[in-house]
């Protein structure tokens, strides 16, 4: 043992040589960014106390998260640079992690062991009889009803579409490099489609949900085509896997399983009979900025029927001379488009379009800005877009 670096066999420093070193851990290529990990945490579910296993830890961004929010968490990665930064990104943030050089075979943990097991990335760097052994570990390590987070990216759809773009264009539209970094190309083994993730955790004998996102190639293609082919178009895969069959839905979490606009493409926030969605950010408690074209969030109401009001706020600067254009959706049905002309607060009453039980909101405007004198502003350096506030109740 070193320091808290646990070497489960005497190993030769082979993740380093094929490149696994800490030049990689710290370019831009490592995905390190809040956005995955924040979303990673949310679908964890991480309580003070759990038990947590990140496999493939990586530089430790995503252990240390979990730690900092009281969990007990443990690391496990066949690179010995990955093992030395997270142990110096914990000294550095006050917690402990329990590392483990990892060989790719068995770990030393007891049978149900795990609250939570983490594989973000990993998937895509070893090969289908690999990954099928540490599936099979996962099941092993879980507790009946835990839960094992999967990402990976990105997708054998986005690889093989962005092929074939190439070829129908000659070269002339190139969009693998946004995939992924040529340098580090070499480390990657195989990438997988939602049905290949779904299929290897089924055979492990986990109950999965899986979706696709789209975010390397965002941008890339008209927005309805985006909206209608996602599922296609999709460069991320996400999965949320249980040992056994998955809990019965809390109001909070039904958002994230029914495998529609989850997750969000930044932290959650929710409060007593409000699950925000996409495209919203919670700067401080109860109060959500509406930072995308289109936003969701959920409504819980235990009345027969009851109305929505919503307070908006839209400060473009030229709203009064070209009104902005807003959409309201509730469950799939359109129900009011509003025109928007004044950047003062505006309430809208819709009677009687929530029914009882969970609600489902979309909002989707024409378009949107980054208000330049907000240049300086931390939200808007983190979101780019900052345009819209929402407030939300419910009337009976």
């Amino acid at each position: 043992m070193r320091d808290n670096i646990h070497e489960l066999e005497s190993q030769e420093d082979g993740a380093e040589t094929l490149g696994y070193d800490e030049v990689y851990y710290r370019s831009t290529f490592y995905d390190n960014s809040d956005e995955r990990i924040s979303g990673i945490v949310y679908l964890a579910r991480v309580r003070p106390g759990d038990r947590i296993l990140d496999l493939g830890c990586g530089p430790g961004a995503l252990a240390v998260r979990c730690a900092l929010m009281g969990a007990q968490v443990f690391g496990a990665d066949p690179s010995r640079a990955a093992l030395r930064l997270s142990e110096r990104r914990a000294r550095m943030s006050g917690v402990r992690l329990e590392l483990f050089e990892f060989d790719g075979r068995r770990l030393p943990f007891s049978d149900s062991f795990f609250d939570t097991i983490i594989m973000a990335d990993v998937a895509e760097h070893i090969d289908d009889p690999s990954l099928s052994c540490l599936l099979d570990e996962c099941h092993r390590m879980l507790r009946p009803g835990g839960r094992l987070v999967v990402h990976t990216a990105p997708s054998l759809e986005a690889i093989r579409i962005c092929g074939l773009l190439r070829r129908l264009t000659f070269g002339a539209i190139d969009l693998h490099a946004r995939l992924v970094t040529p340098e580090y190309e070499h480390l990657h083994i195989r990438y997988h489609s939602q049905n290949s993730i779904r299929s290897v955790l089924r055979r492990s004998g986990l109950s999965p949900i899986v979706w696709g996102r789209v975010k390397y190639l965002k941008n890339s293609w008209p927005r309805w085509l985006e909206r209608s082919l996602g599922w296609l178009l999709a460069d991320q895969v996400w999965a949320l896997a249980f040992k056994g069959m998955p809990p019965a839905l809390t109001f909070p979490e039904a958002p994230y399983l029914d495998a529609i606009d989850i997750p969000s493409e930044l932290d959650m926030g929710s409060c007593e009979g409000l699950v925000i969605g996409s495209g919203f950010y919670e700067p401080e408690e109860g109060s959500f900025r509406w930072t995308e074209k289109d936003a969701v969030f959920y409504l819980r109401s235990d009345e027969r029927s009851a109305g929505l009001t919503m307070q908006l706020s839209a400060p473009r600067p030229d709203i009064e001379r070209k009104p902005l254009k807003l959409r309201v959706q509730v469950n799939g049905r359109d129900v009011r488009t509003f025109r928007l002309n004044d950047t003062g607060c505006k309430t809208i009453d819709i009677p009687g379009v929530i029914r009882p039980g969970l609600n489902k909101v979309r909002l989707s405007v024409d378009r949107t800005f980054t208000p330049c004198n907000w240049g300086i502003n931390r939200d808007s350096r983190r979101l780019g877009i900052v345009v819209y506030r929402a407030g939300v109740r419910l009337t009976g």
